[in-house]
């Protein structure tokens, strides 16, 4: 699979720049898709793919992306600050659909937050994860087995997990659905079991 990730040195000294013009122009000379009226702050991207990053995007300051595959921001996005966002490599050799942050029309991350991308992580538009702290976990170990698999953790259209929460790999928070106050939400069970 051929590696289409920009430069990393490069990329880590564009993405460290304050947001302006000469920024965005870097960022798309690496091989961004960088939309317009798009706010970047300060942030530290260590070894990621290309960001897909829609009109009216913002992604503010401080936070941090490492080892993603792809990045994609849809239409009037956010993430706040000091958010961690990681993957874990060695799944990517085997499958170009894993290691994906996906944010959808007027998603949103707020701030402090921690998000395992391995898998995948994709919040359909106007879903958000709020508050502080909630952690996002999108590849487990299966103790019976002895290894470990990613998989995708899906917040649905308007759905909102906030103050604390965990969701697990293959969790899924139905549209206009909340997950509050140190909620762990895990894969539902099959109807057969």
């Amino acid at each position: 699979m051929p590696d289409r990730r920009p430069n990393n040195w490069l990329s880590l000294i564009a993405w460290l720049l304050p947001s302006c013009p000469f920024k965005l122009w870097a960022l798309r000379s690496l091989g961004n898709h960088i939309g317009h009226d798009v706010t970047l702050g300060p942030n530290l991207v260590l070894n990621c793919g290309p960001f897909s990053i829609a009109d009216c995007a913002e992604i503010l300051n401080f936070n941090m992306f490492r080892r993603l595959s792809t990045v994609e921001l849809g239409p009037n996005s956010t993430i706040g600050n000091f958010n961690q966002f990681t993957a874990a490599p060695d799944y990517q050799r085997y499958s170009p659909l894993v290691g994906k942050l996906i944010v959808g029309e007027f998603g949103a991350f707020t701030n402090r937050h921690y998000v395992d991308c391995s898998g995948q992580v994709i919040l359909r538009p106007f879903a958000a994860v709020g508050g502080l702290r909630n952690i996002i976990l999108s590849h487990e170990l299966d103790y019976a087995e002895n290894t470990t698999e990613p998989g995708r953790v899906v917040l649905d259209r308007n759905a909102v997990a906030t103050a604390g929460c965990i969701l697990l790999k293959d969790s899924y928070l139905p549209e206009r659905s909340v997950l509050a106050a140190g909620s762990v939400l895990a894969r539902a069970k099959d109807a057969d079991n």
